[in-house]
């Protein structure tokens, strides 16, 4: 009996140990188990956000600093360029002013947008705002004018004064020998006094291009205004002190508007032709006018200011190679509008109705 107890004592403890053994081993693999998934689970995780990161569209700003027809081309340059590549915008005007402008780009600072495409209030007092959003990984790139500090700005595009007179001069001087010959005399009305660098700029490569073009010229007359208002009785006075003018260079779309207007009245439509810069609505009429003087003016390309700054601050944000080398600028041509072609003003002029009642 003693030997039977032994045996079944001795079974039992047997069957003890190996229950043991079994527990031991589902308890050193379940970790294991749960070390190996638990990796995989946050990879993907992290894949996931990546991708999602990579589909998330850019958001850029567009700040334009009027609510006028040129700055209404940039905006329009500035939204078709965002839709072609794909990014959302959002448009700013400052009006003017440079705490708007300020305020509007720290607005977009607090917005965490990628970019900021802009037409600045200053080529100086701008660039401190600016240099600061780029500190903060915004990238700036710039339109319609040239920043004097442009090193931190991916690109810019505007025009440069110098080279549109210089190619208003050489579209007009084929007329202006087929009219008058190689002998002329000129009058010429600009905004010296207000801000002599771009004015002078404009009425120099004029003249430049009519000695290169073989003409030589005397200014007859020549007078400077500050104001785009009540300039009638100027260019009477200068017409009437120089009544042997034969061509009229003015350096403003306002100047050339006025000098139309008093040409016509009195009388010297056939005896003067007009010589127009920038473009206006009606600047545009008045070309079409067939009894007018005005035979061209040139429109700065705001337009494509706005697309290409757009376009280079995508460019630069995606690392793709671009036009314009970082904190350099590219001056784009002028656009000639002539009476050699009524139909493009006339389109120019539609789209100007469009965008204005827009």
């Amino acid at each position: 009996m003693k030997k039977i107890i032994a045996i079944v004592l001795a079974l039992t403890l047997a069957l003890s140990m190996m229950t043991a053994c079994n527990s031991g081993t589902e308890e050193t693999t379940a970790p294991v188990a749960e070390a190996t998934s638990a990796p995989a689970a946050e990879e993907t995780t992290q894949e996931e956000e990546t991708q999602q990161e990579e589909e998330k569209p850019l958001t850029i700003a567009g700040i334009v600093f009027k609510d006028e027809f040129t700055m209404k081309m940039v905006q329009q340059g500035y939204e078709d360029a965002a839709a072609d590549y794909g990014v959302e915008i959002v448009i700013g005007n400052s009006m003017g002013d440079l705490a708007n402008e300020q305020q509007l780009v720290y607005s977009y600072m607090d917005m965490g947008v990628d970019g900021i495409a802009i037409t600045p209030y200053s080529e100086e007092a701008s660039v401190p705002i600016l240099k600061e959003a780029y500190d903060k990984d915004i990238e700036i790139a710039v339109a319609n004018i040239k920043l004097n500090d442009a090193s931190f700005v991916c690109g810019g595009f505007t025009s440069q004064d110098l080279l549109n007179g210089q190619k208003l001069g050489t579209f007009a001087a084929d007329k202006i020998k087929e009219v008058y010959g190689t002998d002329i005399k000129i009058a010429i009305m600009d905004y010296d006094a207000a801000i002599p660098e771009q004015s002078k700029a404009r009425w120099n490569g004029f003249l430049e291009s009519l000695t290169a073009e073989g003409i030589t010229y005397e200014i007859v007359a020549q007078q400077s205004s500050t104001s785009k208002n009540d300039n009638v009785p100027i260019v009477e006075a200068m017409l009437a002190g120089a009544p042997e003018t034969q061509v009229f260079f003015c350096n403003s779309a306002a100047f050339t508007n006025v000098v139309v207007q008093v040409v016509m009245n009195m009388g010297l439509s056939d005896q003067i032709m007009v010589v127009g810069y920038d473009m206006g609505e009606q600047s545009a009429t008045q070309i079409l006018d067939e009894t007018s003087p005005l035979y061209c003016t040139l429109e700065q390309d705001m337009y494509t200011m706005g697309y290409k700054a757009v376009e280079q601050l995508v460019k630069s944000l995606r690392g793709e190679e671009t036009e314009c080398p970082r904190g350099d600028t590219v001056y784009l041509e002028g656009i000639i509008h002539s009476k050699e072609d009524l139909n493009g003003v006339q389109e120019w002029l539609d789209r100007y109705y469009e965008l204005a009642n827009s």
